[in-house]
């Protein structure tokens, strides 16, 4: 009964197997790889993903703006004063009004991260660069 038991023992202890050097080293090869394809890739579409922040929130300004010169047939000259006209501002992203002609104006906004660092548009084109 103890040689039984002996031969089992050996058989089971010979049957657990770990993993190799080698095995390893080719799962971390794999993952590292991966790894390097992966995480620039999500920094790309961070970056993009602010950049729409940015020019989302200038296209809601130019609304706003608009709304409230339907209003009081003045722009406003501070961001507070459109709040009421439909404008929530994202957390993070910084916007300055200029008034460049009392019916002209361009929306300045600007966050650190994206592809470039602020988006303006101008009232007179319509345009965001």
């Amino acid at each position: 009964m103890d040689h039984t038991n002996a031969a089992t023992k050996e058989t089971l202890i010979a049957s657990k197997r770990g993993f190799t050097l080698i095995e390893l080293l080719v799962v971390f090869t794999v993952i590292g790889i991966l790894a390097a394809i992966a995480i620039p890739q999500f920094f790309a579409y961070r970056m993009r993903a602010i950049d729409s922040q940015m020019k989302s929130d200038i296209k809601n300004v130019a609304l706003a703006m608009e709304n409230y010169y339907s209003e009081k047939f003045n722009y406003p000259t501070a961001i507070a004063e459109i709040t009421p006209f439909g404008f929530r501002q994202t957390q993070g992203i910084t916007l300055t009004i200029n008034l460049t002609t009392p019916i002209n104006f361009t929306v300045t906004a600007s966050k650190s991260g994206g592809t470039q660092p602020s988006f303006t548009y101008d009232s007179n084109t319509g345009q965001t660069n």
